[in-house]
């Protein structure tokens, strides 16, 4: 029997990795793994290697991207006068589901969050920042409205102040406290709309 729970305490260990997974949910979802159909397992691990084979984080954007080609959201299609700053992919795929923003993106890959030990040499400003050019003429700060998110937001505002570019942030109206991946799109398409200037 230890034999064969050691095998089952590494996929727990692994799955404790993933964000809101802790250690109960992890043992749940590792013995639902071991005790469904084999094919479970097997599309599970398929699925994991194919993400690993084909996709990449485009290392100025932070946007996912398929290896070897360039963002189909950073092209030449869009307008690369505006570019929306957001903390995660989720967030970039929730406002392109409202069709309301045709600029471009750039994602930081979380948010200002002491508690957690994330502070800003943590996430992308630096990359952010090499990407304002004479070409850009706003920033949209597309921030989640939660604790964490608004210090990036703040830290975002004062790191731009300088920069000769407009800084807006999305409208009030989206809860605060909440993710943009669980916000519906008529609600993000109206605080794109309605986005507030910051400077």
């Amino acid at each position: 029997m230890a034999n064969a729970t050691k095998y089952i305490d590494v996929l727990i260990d692994s799955l404790t990795k993933f964000p809101g997974i802790g250690r109960k949910g992890a043992e749940r979802i590792a013995y639902f793994i071991v005790k469904s159909e084999k094919s479970l397992g097997k599309n599970l691990i398929n699925a994991l290697k194919e993400v690993d084979e084909k996709l990449d984080i485009c290392p100025d954007t932070g946007m996912v991207l398929l290896k070897g080609e360039e963002s189909p959201l950073s092209s030449d299609s869009r307008n690369s006068e505006i570019l929306c700053v957001v903390e995660n992919m989720e967030d970039v795929i929730k406002i392109e589901n409202t069709n309301s923003f045709d600029g471009l993106y750039h994602v930081l890959g979380g948010a200002i969050s002491p508690l957690d030990g994330i502070g800003p040499s943590d996430l992308s400003f630096d990359k952010l920042l090499k990407r304002i050019n004479s070409e850009l003429k706003e920033v949209i700060i597309a921030t989640n409205p939660s604790t964490s998110g608004n210090a990036t937001a703040l830290y975002l505002e004062k790191i731009l102040k300088d920069k000769n570019i407009e800084i807006s942030r999305l409208a009030v109206g989206l809860p605060v406290g909440s993710n943009l991946e669980y916000i519906d799109d008529k609600t993000i398409s109206s605080a794109i709309q309605g986005r507030v200037k910051l400077s």
